[in-house]
């Protein structure tokens, strides 16, 4: 059983150890943990004149994608699922467990697409002694669900080379119509929804619109839209003056559609919006105004278009808030406030959405924009993605570099296109497209790197099933290809790119054997996730001490999986990079209790495990480049291995609680992130430390199996930039402040001094603001005096150096 958690402070004293404090250390009072040397308490920090990495950049983060239930819901549209009606294409990546000439079989037996799914889709082989051959699928079979390793079977038209057990094949397919999909369509006593493709508005960009048809009384025909729908909880709070636009045109009877806007909270319908629209025959764009006052309102919330007595077409819309001056971003002002606050230095873009999508389905206008399937879990897909001119945008908005995930199944020419539209003159044919959308200069004169990465996980079939290329040998050989047509365009700028071929964390050979079947790469990039098997929550140490020790022992010994991925990349035939494109706790089984999981996943000491092990990378490993996953995310599921209960959640991934919603509240995560963005500076500092620098013997948890023989109880991270300098230090112990003096490059004269830690050591803020970054001004710092560190904390001191 959890234990009871303790008050570490005397009340009345709590801002002073919260803040830390210099002091005689003849009076401390604190309990060291086990000391490097016994005979003092006090451990020196020695910055050296020294630089370990140059070029340093500031932490990313993950923006994910969009929702509609959570902090998800990033767009200033509230209805961006399938704004303009359009119809959907699929590109999916299978690998053949049996083939012939005729046919090719996956092992997949728990895919979701029905018989002939797939009839009249093209493929092309990606590997194997049929690569390149390409052709139609004439018929489909279906998985069997009960037979082991059955999954679909596809027949081809013609082949002239049989393909192999084990090769990749990519299938494409174009399926119109489902105008209402993303939409919750309504009909009632004979009314007809469906898709119109011929008569459509004169400045659309798609090529669908929805017919809604109830001529007869009593019919009626309508769809909804529905948003911040997670039961309990509201993530967009609907305030100031909000605008209804769309496109339409009266077909007969009445020639009207009602527009309504309301939210359902507490058994009641709160409208705010409810107006009948008198249409002309004549395609014609609509705006409604209405004012909003929402303050802790919680319920569905819905946009809705219903027609009764006539007959409509109905286009390209849109529920956005007004324009403020601060933002001209395709997001809310409180998902920009949110990154602007957090300085990341990177932003990628994993958008489960854009995975099927092509480049140009990507670089289309969003009413034009088409759903893009992908996975063998679903036969449709209900949302658009975000597009790849909104995300950049956002970034030239909050000063960060792009990452971007290209589809798995990005051809030789789409990858030339993507570069020619990222970086080629306005005359070209995709710097044209680029230009026609507002951006008339090339994005690679915006940012400094722009970071491409091949797939997202390709390693990871069983998650990704439809994307991934779980082979590393074949993956490689891909990236190859791709990365050598990116930089065969005239356009190419090397020093503006960042060609990334993605890997798995866990199994350094996978990487030895990518990066050896691969060439034209710059980077490879991994997701070193932490504490992801919680089974033993019998007390905070149990918990916490593992916790805290496994970033030491995946980043700064021999044996651990970052150490040796870092050693593989140096040591590759071509040299790579190593870069992180997603971090965070991956809490997601175990048998830990639902209460366990709640306090110990999002607390204060998590957040710290996350940035420590950010800036373990960065100081041992010279890993540059990393991001949080992610922005978004209030919860994702738990599996209890017991079985019991067989429903618990993990509140993650999501940095934020919410954004513009009833709280605003950041977690931990977020604010040791923030932290430490304010503190990198452009060059990092050899630090050394001498005296106590306590250290503890982790033994083998149940959680994640962490063990190591000495953890050290502080780390610290030295950066300077010009005449500024800033000293990190992250104290481990669960329980014990530790007093430091520091050395060397020391600060003197005023020092502001920024802590993040709080009175608990498992403290949230999912239910109220406990956790927070306490800053302070000391006008006469003196080094040699010992200061001392609160307990899992994270210390930030900040001066002008000499």
């Amino acid at each position: 059983m959890p234990v009871l958690r303790k008050s570490r402070f005397v009340s009345g004293f709590i801002l002073v150890i919260l803040l830390g404090c210099q002091r005689n250390i003849a009076h401390s009072t604190s309990v060291a943990e086990p000391a490097s040397d016994p005979t003092t308490t006090i451990t020196d920090i020695h910055i050296a004149p020294v630089v370990i990495r140059s070029e340093v950049k500031r932490f990313g983060i993950n923006i994910a994608g969009q929702s509609f239930y959570d902090s998800g819901q990033m767009l200033r549209n509230l209805v961006a699922s399938n704004p303009g009606f359009e119809g959907e294409t699929w590109q999916s990546i299978l690998r053949c467990a049996t083939a012939s000439s005729v046919r090719c079989t996956e092992a997949n037996q728990w895919n979701q697409w029905p018989a002939d799914f797939l009839k009249g889709a093209t493929f092309e082989f990606l590997s194997g002694p049929s690569v390149g051959s390409t052709g139609t699928i004439t018929q489909q079979d279906a998985a069997n669900p009960n037979l082991k390793d059955d999954g679909i079977s596809l027949h081809f038209d013609r082949l002239n080379t049989a393909p192999l057990p084990g090769d990749f094949v990519v299938v494409r397919k174009t399926i119109p119509g489902k105008a209402e999909a993303g939409w919750w369509p309504s009909v009632w006593a004979g009314g007809t929804i469906a898709t119109e493709t011929k008569d459509l508005a004169p400045n659309t960009p798609g090529k669908q619109a929805l017919r809604l048809t109830a001529e007869i009384p009593g019919q009626s025909a309508g769809v909804n839209a529905y948003f911040d729908s997670l039961a309990g909880h509201s993530f967009v709070q609907l305030r100031g003056v909000y605008h209804v636009a769309f496109r339409a045109k009266g077909l007969g009877g009445n020639n009207r559609i009602n527009v309504a806007v309301h939210r359902d909270s507490n058994g009641q319908t709160e409208s705010m919006l409810n107006k009948q629209v008198s249409l002309s025959n004549r395609w014609q764009d609509y705006t409604l105004d209405f004012t909003a006052n929402e303050h802790d309102t919680i319920g569905t919330a819905a946009l809705g278009f219903s027609v009764g007595g006539g007959s409509v077409l109905l286009d390209d819309v849109s529920l956005t808030p007004a324009r403020t001056s601060s933002n001209s971003t395709a997001f809310r002002d409180e998902v920009v406030e949110t990154l602007r606050e957090l300085r990341p230095g990177v932003l990628r873009y994993q958008d489960g959405d854009h995975l099927g999508s092509s480049i140009d389905n990507l670089i289309a206008p969003v009413a034009g924009r088409q759903r893009a399937g992908w996975s063998e879990r679903t036969a449709e897909q209900g949302g658009i993605p975000i597009g790849l001119p909104e995300f950049l945008a956002l970034c030239q908005a909050v000063g960060a570099d792009p990452w971007f995930n290209m589809p798995s199944a990005i051809t030789p020419q789409e990858t030339r296109n993507l570069i020619e539209y990222l970086s080629g003159p306005a005359g070209t044919p995709y710097g044209a497209k680029r230009a026609a959308a507002g951006q008339v200069q090339p994005w690679t004169e915006v940012f400094s790197t722009i970071h491409l990465e091949l797939g997202n996980e390709e390693w990871n079939g069983p998650i990704f099933a439809g994307t991934a290329m779980p082979d590393p040998v074949i993956y490689g050989s891909r990236a190859r290809l791709i990365f050598q047509a990116a930089r065969s365009v005239p356009f190419y700028p090397s020093n503006k790119f960042d060609l990334v071929i993605g890997t798995f964390a866990d199994i350094p050979d996978w990487t030895t054997k990518e990066l050896s079947h691969s060439g034209a790469y710059d980077s490879t990039a991994v997701a070193p996730y932490l504490f992801n098997h919680f089974n033993d929550d019998s007390s905070n140490e149990a918990i916490f001490a593992p916790m805290f020790a496994e970033p030491e022992r995946l980043d700064s010994v021999a044996s651990g999986s970052m150490y040796q991925q870092a050693n593989v990349a140096a040591h590759a035939a071509r040299p790579a990079k190593l870069s992180v494109y997603e971090v965070n706790l991956g809490t997601a089984d175990g048998t830990a209790s639902q209460e366990s999981v709640n306090r110990a996943v999002p607390s204060v000491a998590g957040g710290i495990t996350v940035i420590e092990h950010m800036l373990l990378m960065l100081r041992d490993l010279g890993v540059s480049t990393q991001s949080i996953w992610a922005l978004p995310g209030f919860q994702n599921g738990f599996a209890n291995t017991t079985g019991k209960p067989e429903h618990e959640t993990s509140p993650l991934f999501g940095a934020v609680v919410d954004m513009g919603g009833t709280t605003n509240r950041r977690r931990p995560v977020y604010l040791a992130e923030k932290l430490a963005n304010a503190s990198i500076l452009a060059n990092m500092l050899e630090t050394k430390l001498t005296g106590a620098n306590p250290t503890w013997q982790q033994k083998k948890s149940q959680n994640d199996q962490v063990q190591l023989d000495r953890v050290h109880a502080l780390q610290t991270f030295a950066f300077s930039e010009g005449a500024s300098r800033t000293l990190i230090v992250v104290n481990l112990s669960r329980t014990g402040t530790q007093p430091i003096t520091i050395s060397g490059e020391a600060p003197t004269g005023p020092v502001k001094v920024s802590v993040l830690t709080s009175e608990h050591i498992d403290d949230t803020n999912e239910t109220s603001n406990k956790v927070a970054i306490k800053e302070m001004t000391l006008p006469s710092f003196h080094a040699q005096t010992p200061y001392e560190l609160a307990p899992f904390s994270m210390t930030v001191f900040s001066w002008t150096g000499r």
